[in-house]
């Protein structure tokens, strides 16, 4: 009797608003392929959840090389997670193919939201719209330096080059990269004194310094074949030729950053996400220097693959999806990114930590790149695997004089241009 009757007090006083019963528990879904960042996300979800007692979120981890196929079939499918990394060159597709939700509205309804894109880097939020809209928020942003064996170029009596680093041209930079390249008597390279690869460095950072654009302003047709492109990318293929640089089977086997911090390489064009790597380095000193100038236009570019959150539009979990990303964009959010020395974050407010080190003595050398950054931009036609697969074929047909500069480029363009054409009927 005494249990029936707690039972109807209980009920009665539920009835009546005097007791409230326990708030569900909401759990959404956090895509991304980022392990280095595994202690910043993780914190990052930890801060938000003791804010947000209501809110779970759900960290997974996905292998970048599956990371891109899996997302647009469970995005369709309906089994995605809720929210989801997105890296600049691929984000027209997910825009273009309705797989990014619009956070046009979304943003004019949140005056967090509105606060932190307020903070960022204008560029940054700018790329991440599609005709118009808001189809994600960006949330770090990288940039490139030359990074440098300090104890090879003053063997070498070469001038350090963070003392001429802002006047250098990429004609200096060959000059030196010949200098600092040496063979052994059987007429074996010992030492390399660049390093020139086939793919997105330093060939975007030189197009886009000269100004000149990879696609025209509609992204409908590649223009890689650009004269402008062939004149200011032809000195790779030459120092390339004149073997100042590892070839493209030698970092097959044996990588690019073994080969810098092992000494075998004296300079490498260098990501901010290469610091923590180089950062263990005691077999020698090294810094980095900004990247040279173009010598015809006088400027210089920093290509970054900016990162961005995006929601899935097929979530049904939207509204407390938001509540995570004002949290993740937040000026809390973004701190956590800089104080782990994880990512530069977007928000331009909370840099200064991840600049704190002294390692390298220029590490400040990054932070002024900012100043040029290029977000990758790219197009909705093609996919960003297809697009860098034939405009790193072009160069290694270049580089190992199978044919000119320009006949490669022209013809890998015209196999772009096939691609797009037939994918445009997907979009219309």
């Amino acid at each position: 009797m005494k249990k029936l009757l707690a039972l109807l007090l209980c009920t009665i006083l539920l009835m009546t608003g005097l007791v409230h019963a326990s708030a569900e528990t909401t759990t959404i879904t956090w895509w991304t392929w980022s392990t280095e960042a595994t202690t910043a996300y993780q914190k990052i979800v930890s801060d938000f959840e003791a804010q947000n007692p209501d809110i779970k979120v759900d960290l997974q981890f996905i292998a970048n090389a599956d990371y891109w196929t899996k997302m647009p079939v469970a995005i369709v499918s309906g089994t995605g997670p809720d929210i989801f990394q997105m890296t600049r060159p691929s984000f027209e597709l997910y825009a273009a193919s309705n797989q990014a939700y619009d956070l046009t509205d979304v943003i004019a309804g949140s005056e967090k939201l509105q606060a932190n894109l307020a903070e960022m880097d204008p560029t940054l939020v700018e790329s991440y719209k599609f005709n118009g809209a808001q189809m994600a928020i960006p949330y770090t942003v990288e940039c490139s330096t030359i990074a440098y064996n300090k104890e090879l170029l003053r063997e070498a009596g070469i001038q350090d080059l963070k003392e001429i680093e802002d006047t250098w041209t990429w004609d200096d930079l060959r000059e030196i990269a010949n200098e600092l390249t040496k063979k052994d008597a059987n007429g074996n390279t010992i030492q390399y004194g660049f390093l020139i690869e086939a793919g997105r460095m330093p060939q975007w950072e030189l197009i886009w310094s000269r100004g000149v654009e990879m696609f025209n302003e509609a992204k409908d047709e590649c223009k890689i074949a650009d004269p402008e492109i062939i004149d200011v990318t032809q000195i790779l293929v030459d120092m390339y030729q004149e073997g100042v640089s590892p070839t493209v089977q030698d970092t097959a086997t044996m990588s690019a950053d073994d080969m810098f911090m092992s000494g075998k390489l004296a300079m490498v064009t260098a990501g901010s996400w290469k610091v923590p790597t180089y950062a263990g380095i005691t077999a020698f000193e090294w810094d980095v220097a900004e990247l040279p100038r173009d010598a015809k236009s006088g400027e210089r570019k920093s290509s970054s693959n900016v990162l961005g959150f995006v929601i899935n539009p097929r979530s049904k979990k939207i509204d407390a999806t938001v509540k995570f990303l004002e949290f993740a964009s937040s000026h809390e959010g973004q701190a956590i990114l800089a104080d782990t020395h994880t990512y530069i974050p977007a928000n331009t407010s909370v840099r200064d930590s991840f600049f704190d080190s002294n390692i390298p003595e220029n590490l400040h050398a990054y932070l002024r790149a900012l100043d040029y950054v290029h977000p990758n931009t790219l197009t909705q036609f093609i996919p960003y695997s297809q697009f860098t697969q034939e405009f790193s074929d072009a160069y290694r047909a270049a580089y190992a004089g199978d044919m000119s500069l320009e006949q490669a480029l022209t013809e890998h363009q015209n196999n772009i241009n096939a691609i797009m054409e037939e994918n445009k009927a997907n979009f219309e």
